[in-house]
C-alpha cells in the first residue's frame, strides 16, 4: 500500500467577490484610439514620409557627387607610360560603370528633385520600381 492519499486534500474554494458600488458608479471613459489613427497618427505619418523622401534624395545626391568625383579622378589619370587609361581594358572598365553611375545618379536625383517640387510623377509606381531595382543592380 502506498502511503499517498487517494485523492487530493479539499482546499477552500474562495467565491469571487463582486465589485464595489463605487466602481460601478464612476462614469467609464472611452479608450484613446490606438496611434496611427486619427489627426495625430496621420500628421506623423506624413511627416515621417517627408523625412523618408528627403533623407532617399540626400543620399541620392551624396552618391551622384561621389560616383562624379569617381569618374573625373579615372578619367584625369595621365601618369606616363603604363598608367594611361588608354593603354588597359580594366581601366576603360572601370571609366564606363563611373560614367553609368554618374548619369543614373544625376537623372534619379533629378528626377525625385522634380516630383518633389512639383508633385506630379514621372513614372507609375510600378515602373518606377523596376527602374529603381534595375538602376541599382548596374551600378552596384
Amino acid at each position: 500500500m502506498s502511503s499517498f492519499p487517494s485523492s487530493p486534500p479539499q482546499e477552500k474554494m474562495s467565491q469571487p467577490t463582486p465589485p464595489s458600488a463605487s466602481v460601478e458608479s464612476q462614469p467609464q471613459t472611452p479608450l484613446p484610439p490606438p496611434p496611427g489613427y486619427g489627426v495625430t497618427g496621420v500628421l506623423r505619418r506624413w511627416r515621417h514620409e517627408d523625412v523618408l523622401k528627403r533623407g532617399s534624395l540626400g543620399l541620392r545626391v551624396l552618391g551622384f557627387l561621389f560616383s562624379l568625383l569617381a569618374f573625373i579622378i579615372m578619367a584625369s589619370n595621365k601618369h606616363g607610360r603604363g598608367r594611361n587609361f588608354d593603354e588597359y581594358e580594366e581601366y576603360r572598365y572601370a571609366l564606363a560603370i563611373a560614367i553609368l553611375s554618374t548619369v543614373y545618379t544625376g537623372l534619379q536625383s533629378w528626377r525625385q528633385i522634380h516630383e518633389m517640387s512639383t508633385g506630379k510623377f514621372l513614372f507609375s509606381g510600378l515602373n518606377l520600381a523596376l527602374i529603381d531595382f534595375f538602376g541599382d543592380q548596374v551600378c552596384v
